[in-house]
């Protein structure tokens, strides 16, 4: 997968609207890290479950340790997080993050940006 910085502008395939990167990982670039807030990977989860820009293969987590381990992570239960985006909408601007987002904020500690967690966990109330 193409490490992008949170909150660049999104690049992976052309998009309209525009959208912002958030959770493109890889293990050179330092993200932050913390508790996640409570809530934001069973919120991350759901919408996974609604995956867009499905592409064929899959990625396999560059954080775990090793590439048993990552493979391992390449499902959260019936969820498969090793393909696939999770947009979601905020303050005026659409989101476009890695499914694998799940793995990285529940087994690696990542904390997206605020705002981003605000939109997720904002839109998964709606739903």
């Amino acid at each position: 997968m193409t490490y992008f910085p949170d909150l660049s502008p999104y690049e992976y395939t052309e998009s309209q609207p525009a959208m912002l990167n958030v959770g493109w990982l890889d293990e050179v670039h330092p993200y932050v890290t913390g508790a996640a807030p409570e809530g934001l990977v069973e919120a991350l989860a759901v919408l996974g479950a609604g995956a867009e820009n499905i592409q064929r293969g899959m990625h396999f987590c560059e954080l775990c340790p090793d590439f048993q381990t990552a493979r391992d992570h390449t499902s959260r239960g019936d969820l498969f997080i090793a393909s696939g985006e999770i947009r979601v909408t905020g303050n005026c601007v659409v989101y476009a993050s890695p499914v694998m987002i799940v793995h990285y904020v529940e087994a690696h500690a990542y904390v997206p940006p605020d705002e981003y967690v605000r939109a997720v966990m904002a839109a998964v109330m709606v739903d």
